[in-house]
């Protein structure tokens, strides 16, 4: 009864009220039209806003003389308009100044006059995904608590994660590497000594020719002498 008393009394700001309490997306879209119809461009602009038709309320903006706002609103929620915006901004202020229409800065021209231009642009692209997606009005408790992080600042956070991801890969990757490398390593030092063993068994037994004792030597030592005889061909000391 208080929304058709509402609609005879054409109370817009009231069925605003009443309908964005409701989360009533279908309401707030039939004011939007009738707001329009009626001029009421505040009660049609936030209406729009609320159900995330960012270009419709851009264009309203636009078709309402209302350029600079457009341009600060394409800045804030739309940055691949706001070429566009600020082209017609140049092209309407230069009726009355020319060298204030020159002076407005197009991030396409200069972009380092815009502090983190290509992630805005990137937020945009993620953000119209879940913008025509309407979270009923009983889910508000659990969106409450939700921390009030900016989307320029999620997305960096986003990043920041993805780096530390790709790093921590990179590192495990290391890790194997220089294990795979340990493990071949000591397959190598296992074979050289082995070789080296071999070696020693077949040196054991060789006669040294310089020794005037005939003793018997290994690894050709004299001090590791192991048995022998003397040149009288009894058993050595």
């Amino acid at each position: 009864m208080a929304e058709e008393c509402m609609k005879y009394a054409m109370d817009l700001s009231g069925l605003l009220l009443l309908y964005s309490s409701l989360g009533d997306a279908e309401g707030v879209t039939k004011l939007a039209t009738l707001a329009k119809e009626q001029g009421k461009n505040n009660v049609a602009f936030l209406c729009l806003f609320m159900l995330g038709k960012l270009e419709d309320c851009l264009q309203l903006l636009v078709e309402s003389n209302r350029i600079p706002e457009a341009a600060l609103m394409a800045r804030s929620y739309l940055p691949s308009k706001v070429s566009e915006i600020v082209a017609l901004w140049r092209k309407d202020l230069s009726k009355v100044n020319s060298k204030a229409a020159e002076s407005l800065a197009d991030p396409e021209e200069y972009p380092n006059l815009f502090e983190d231009w290509q992630v805005a642009l990137s937020v945009e692209g993620r953000a119209v995904e879940t913008r025509g997606v309407y979270t009923g009005a009983e889910n508000y408790p659990s969106h409450a608590d939700k921390s009030s992080m900016t989307l320029v600042e999620a997305f960096r956070n986003l990043q920041v994660e993805e780096e530390e991801s790709l790093e921590n890969g990179d590192i495990e990757h290391e890790e194997v590497v220089a294990e795979e490398n340990g493990n071949e390593q000591g397959n190598e030092e296992d074979v050289e000594e082995h070789h080296e063993e071999k070696e020693a068994e077949g040196e054991e037994g060789i006669v040294d020719g310089d020794s005037t004792d005939g003793a018997v030597l290994v690894n050709g030592s004299e001090a590791d002498e192991e048995w022998g005889t003397n040149n009288e061909g009894n058993p050595s000391a």
